[in-house]
C-alpha cells in the first residue's frame, strides 16, 4: 500500500481548509521523528499486520520553530489516516464532523458512510491511545461504520480498528 501525502487534494476533493497543510504537517511530523521519504510504516488493522509506504514532499524543519507541535502531530496524523482510509477502502472525505460528535471525519465509499476518529503520537503507547480513541468514536451517534486510527510517528506505525 502506498500513501502519498502530497496527493491528499486529489484523493479528497471535499477536504476543507488548507489540505496542503495536512500533507505538510504529515511530512513535518515524520521528518521530526527522523524519517525520510519514503518510509515503510507498520500497519495493524484489527489484528491484521501489513505495511504501508508513506511518501511526502520534503519540508524544511526550520518551520517547526513557529508551528504548534501538537497541531503538527494531530494534523499530520489526519493526513496519514485520510490517505490510509482512501487507499484501504476508497473512502473519501464527505465533511468534517462537528465538535461534540466524538469523531473527526465523515467519509464515504461504495459501501456507505464511515466515521473516522484520528490521533497521533510521538512517544508513548499507541495501543493504549487506540483504545481511548475506540471508546471515543463509539459515542458517535451518526449512522455509519466507525473507525479509529492512531499514527505513531516515532516508529512509524498505523493502528486502525473498526468498532
Amino acid at each position: 500500500m502506498r500513501l502519498a501525502l502530497q496527493d491528499l487534494c486529489s484523493m479528497h476533493p471535499k477536504l476543507r481548509g488548507h489540505p496542503t497543510d495536512y500533507a505538510r504537517h504529515g511530512a513535518l511530523a515524520l521528518q521530526r521523528a527522523g524519517h525520510n521519504s519514503p518510509v515503510l510504516a507498520g500497519v495493524d488493522h484489527d489484528g491484521l499486520a501489513g505495511t504501508a509506504e508513506i511518501n511526502w514532499l520534503f519540508q524544511d524543519l526550520k518551520v517547526l520553530a513557529v508551528l504548534d507541535r501538537h497541531r503538527v502531530t494531530e494534523d499530520g496524523a489526519e493526513a496519514v489516516a485520510l490517505a490510509y482510509a482512501n487507499s484501504k477502502a476508497g473512502s473519501v472525505v464527505k465533511r468534517r464532523i462537528q465538535r461534540g460528535e466524538s469523531a473527526d471525519w465523515m467519509m464515504r465509499n461504495e459501501s456507505g458512510c464511515l466515521v473516522l476518529e484520528v490521533s497521533g503520537t510521538t512517544v508513548g503507547n499507541p495501543s493504549a491511545r487506540l483504545e481511548e480513541k475506540k471508546r471515543q468514536v463509539a459515542r458517535c451517534s451518526l449512522p455509519a461504520k466507525l473507525l479509529a486510527i492512531v499514527v505513531a510517528f516515532d516508529r512509524p506505525l498505523i493502528l486502525a480498528s473498526g468498532i
